[in-house]
């Protein structure tokens, strides 16, 4: 049986659009916050920067979540689809049978590490106390933050090739009847996503949060779907 690593984990999508809101509330009332200052209303900016301070703080942490839980879910996915190829290597008796234990052990290959996430969040947390120096800092934070992503596209793409091919000699060679394929994450120019970032003074990477949340939601539901599937043929065929 199969069915112990049949469920996914999902990026929380609640938390990806609240973290999105908090942040473009926080900067609404810290440029309201500013003309207040400019008028001599100093104790509703200072009010209104208190709030900003606060929502930031929340977005933050919203954000941080939802990073973090970008490459928990695509991991836990290559584990579950270690374990699937694993038992298709034990019922299949062909030459594909070796291949298969072959891309079985390269699923570690893909682990999205976690190191350049946290240099994001140190980074981006720093910049909240350097001043001047704040811009520098978030550039910084950015450039780990665009390898984290260029890590995910790649894992990503790779393991949906290997899947893709697969689950086509299961439908094609086995008869295994297979709704659709594996849902591919759409690659990102790095480079373009830097860019857009700091031009548009992070609006792109606010969009991009919620996008790609969505998207890796929809790689790890699609090759849920198909492992299910998967399951109820052997699982018939066992039973014949």
């Amino acid at each position: 049986m199969i069915s112990q690593f049949l469920e996914e984990k999902q990026v929380n999508m609640v938390a990806a659009v609240l973290a999105v809101i908090f942040v473009v509330i926080s900067i609404i009332l810290g440029v309201a916050g500013g003309f207040m200052f400019a008028v001599g209303d100093l104790t509703g900016a200072l009010a209104s920067w208190g709030v900003v301070a606060l929502f930031g703080l929340i977005g933050l942490i919203l954000q941080a979540i939802v990073l973090y839980q970008w490459s928990a879910v695509i991991n836990q996915n290559l584990s579950n689809t270690q374990q699937m190829f694993l038992y298709l290597k034990e019922r299949i008796e062909d030459p594909l049978r070796g291949e298969i234990g072959f891309f079985a052990n390269r699923m570690e290959e893909f682990t999205i590490p976690t190191w350049p996430y946290w240099v994001y969040l140190a980074m981006y947390i720093i910049s909240l106390f350097t001043g001047w120096y704040a811009l520098l800092f978030n550039l910084l934070g950015f450039i780990f933050l665009a390898f984290y992503i260029n890590n995910i596209f790649k894992s990503t793409s790779k393991v949906s090739n290997l899947k893709n091919k697969v689950y086509h000699y299961l439908k094609e060679e086995k008869g295994v009847s297979l709704s659709g394929e594996v849902y591919r994450i759409p690659s990102r120019n790095i480079i373009t996503f830097i860019i857009l970032s700091v031009i548009t003074l992070s609006i792109y990477w606010l969009y991009l949060l919620v996008k790609l949340s969505s998207e890796i939601n929809n790689y790890v539901k699609s090759d849920e779907k198909m492992r299910k599937e998967i399951e109820e043929v052997f699982r018939a065929a066992a039973q014949a």
